[in-house]
């Protein structure tokens, strides 16, 4: 088993929307989120991990990436500054928009379940075989492929 091979395959499945492999997704990373905070959900997980790629999003835009209500967001945003995971900060051109941030809680958290979803991910892929590993890294990236194509 080659460990890149694994890196690789494992930002392929990240980066496969949500909405095309939901269930699987789902219950994948809830399973890891139990063993942290009953408080965060997969939601706000994805929020977080977001928030870790870009640094600071708008609401409107995390909305349109996890394609979730606006109202559905400010809830999660709420509990995530409640939890203090993340604060919001106005933009300096314009303060009537509103971006949304890391914490270092927010960071520090994001990591440890990020590493947690590399371990649970590193201890089920180890039961493949080389042939197994090839075919599903050729398959994510036909599927990221079929992703980007349908967001167009």
């Amino acid at each position: 088993m080659n460990k890149e091979q694994i890196n690789r395959l494992e930002e392929l499945l990240i980066v496969i929307p949500t909405k095309m492999c939901r269930n699987m997704n789902q219950r994948f990373i809830n399973f890891i989120l139990k063993d942290f905070s009953k408080e965060i959900a997969k939601h706000h997980f994805m929020i977080l991990k977001l928030l870790q790629e870009q640094k600071k999003l708008f609401v409107s835009e995390i909305v349109q990436m996890l394609g979730i209500t606006k109202s559905q967001m400010t809830v999660s945003v709420d509990k995530l500054i409640k939890l203090a995971y993340v604060e919001r900060l106005a933009d300096p051109n314009d303060r009537r928009k509103i971006f949304i941030s890391l914490t270092k809680e927010g960071e520090d958290i994001t990591s440890k379940i990020s590493k947690r979803i590399k371990q649970r991910f590193f201890e089920d892929i180890k039961q493949l075989t080389q042939k197994e590993l090839d075919d599903l890294e050729k398959g994510l990236i036909v599927l990221t492929k079929l992703c980007s194509l349908t967001e167009k």
